[in-house]
């Protein structure tokens, strides 16, 4: 049976205690049951992730790196793995460790036209802050754009194929995750829902919820919704 074709998209940014043991457990995990490109998108980096990524490539022949002058954010992390992944599928998966990857292996081959999120449900190591962000952007997916999915911000799989077909993506933030799912969902795809474990932080530092990210996202909401209105009303 041919193997599967995926890229599995590394987000990384100062992740110097993490991120050789990230991308060493894909290969661990899934060399042998797919064909594998990571790619891993180093997002401004100031310590030695990107050295030590450079280091790995030199053992791994299908290890891409792309490595961005200055930080420009989660969004622009994504949309370069969506963009630039060759897989027939592609994820992307944080460079942190908090991520299982053996999750992936039940979602290896699956057809066009069908989204798999692994979904987080609430971490109480969070804070109230952070679970409440979580929870605001729950309710402008459901009331303002119409999309029922419990966690568009943890793992998401897409075939290329379903990518391409809502190109380009517009909006910059990390948000832009619900403009591609409300897209496909909006030209007919189905979505596989399956719980995931959030794994405890090892090294660094989170900055998932800085509050430069969330006033970048608060200032696209408004965009996200014109956006997603006017590809359905151009359908």
């Amino acid at each position: 049976m041919k193997k599967s074709f995926f890229t599995i998209g590394v987000m990384c940014y100062n992740e110097e205690g993490s991120i050789e043991r990230v991308v060493k457990n894909i290969y661990e995990e899934l060399s042998d049951l797919v064909k594998l490109q990571v790619l891993v998108v180093d997002d401004g980096s100031t310590d030695g992730s990107v050295h030590l990524v450079q280091s790995m490539q030199k053992e791994y022949s299908n290890l891409d790196l792309i490595a961005k002058e200055e930080n420009e954010g989660i969004g622009s992390t994504l949309k370069s793995i969506y963009i630039e992944g060759l897989g027939d599928y592609i994820v992307a998966v944080p460079g942190d460790g908090q991520f299982d990857i053996n999750e992936l292996k039940d979602f290896l081959a699956f057809k066009e036209g069908i989204i798999v999120n692994l979904y987080r449900t609430e971490n109480t190591t969070y804070s109230l802050f952070r679970n409440g962000l979580s929870f605001l952007n729950k309710i402008i997916n459901k009331m303002l754009v119409g999309l029922q999915i419990k966690d568009v911000n943890w793992i998401l799989i897409f075939r290329k194929s379903d990518l391409q077909s809502i190109f380009p993506i517009e909006l910059k933030s990390n948000i832009l995750t619900s403009e591609i799912c409300a897209k496909l969902v909006s030209k007919g795809c189905s979505v596989i829902e399956s719980k995931s474990k959030y794994l405890p932080r090892t090294s660094g530092k989170s900055r998932g919820a800085s509050l430069r990210i969330v006033w970048k996202a608060a200032k696209e909401t408004a965009r996200l919704i014109w956006v997603v209105r006017r590809y359905r009303w151009r359908r």
